[in-house]
Order: structure tokens, then C-alpha cells, then sequence
């Protein structure tokens, strides 16, 4: 609602101050982050750079697991046979590499969650400046995103998000840098 009010907000002294003037005109651009940020080469390799290590530590995990089931099964054949000292050393193991388990999922999820969030506030932070720097080569009096909906109609005829994938491509060719 705050978006809104502020997009109405400006969209009022924007117009207020390009008809006073009268004389200038108003050009409105359109970008759409999401589909830049999609579409980016910088953002394609970050995706499968995170997948890959995705896939990685999904294998570790399931080795994880599967040592796991082994363990239990191996505690139920010998249940008859092993002493009550044995039972609870097993038992103890077995506790022990569970939560060894949940604790490695929570630190590959955090991980990936984390290096995710870095990798894509440097490209909006790199689009963002791509479009200001078109905005005031072109004489745009207003860029807006248009991805989130808080745009609800906006009569511009310049969607300048293909344009901005183009030049994005051609100045960020190497990995994503992450401060």
C-alpha cells in the first residue's frame, strides 16, 4: 500500500512539475527486473553454479541418509543378539549421525539461501545502475519496474528490459563479484 501511495506520489510531481513546464515532455520506460534478472548471462551461470552445488551437496546428504537406514537396520537384526551396553552404543550412533544430518541440511540450506541473496542483489544493484545511466543518456523523467505490480497501468511505449539484458551482457561478462 506504502509502494502505491509513494508511486502515486511521485507519479503526481512528476506530472505536476512536467506541466508546469509544459514545453518539456514526459518520457516514461518500463523495466522488468525479474525477466532481466532471468535472463542475464551473469544470472543464468549464477543459477546453474548454485544448482550445481545444490546437486553436490544433495548427493552428501543422501550418502548421509543412506549410512543412516544402514545403521538402523543393522540395530534391528542384532537387537536379540547385542547386550544392553551394545544396544545403546548403537543407539547413541545412530542419534549422534542423525543430528549430525539435520544440522549439515540446515547449514547447506543456509548456505545456498545466502550465497543466492548475494548473487542477486549484485545484479539488481548492476541493473540498476545500467538503468540510470540509460535513463539520463536517453532523458527518461521516470523509469519504473514493472515486475512487482505496483505499477498498475502506465502508458509507455519504450520497455526498455531487453535493451538493458543487452548492455548488462556486454559490460558483466565475468562471474558475479560479492562483497
Amino acid at each position: 500500500m506504502k509502494k502505491i501511495f509513494a508511486m502515486v506520489t511521485v507519479f503526481s510531481l512528476v506530472l505536476g512539475a512536467a506541466s508546469a513546464v509544459q514545453a518539456q515532455e514526459v518520457k516514461i520506460g518500463g523495466v522488468n527486473f525479474q525477466q532481466a534478472l532471468n535472463e542475464v548471462e551473469q544470472g543464468k551461470r549464477a543459477k546453474a553454479s548454485l544448482k550445481a552445488e545444490f546437486d553436490a551437496k544433495q548427493k552428501k546428504l543422501a550418502l548421509q541418509q543412506d549410512a543412516l537406514k544402514k545403521l538402523q537396520e543393522e540395530a534391528q537384526k542384532q537387537g536379540s543378539v547385542l547386550s544392553k551396553d551394545a544396544m545403546a552404543a548403537k543407539q547413541k550412533e545412530f542419534y549422534d549421525k542423525l543430528t549430525e544430518l539435520q544440522k549439515n541440511m540446515e547449514t547447506y540450506r543456509g548456505e545456498l539461501v545466502s550465497k543466492e541473496a548475494k548473487m542477486t542483489n549484485q545484479i539488481l544493484q548492476n541493473l540498476k545502475t545500467i538503468t540510470a545511466e540509460v535513463g539520463q543518456k536517453e532523458g527518461y523523467t521516470m523509469i519504473v519496474e514493472t515486475s512487482q505490480d505496483a505499477v498498475l497501468y502506465a502508458k509507455t511505449k519504450d520497455d526498455l528490459t531487453s535493451r538493458l539484458i543487452g548492455m548488462y551482457n556486454q559490460r558483466f561478462t565475468g562471474p558475479i563479484k560479492m562483497e
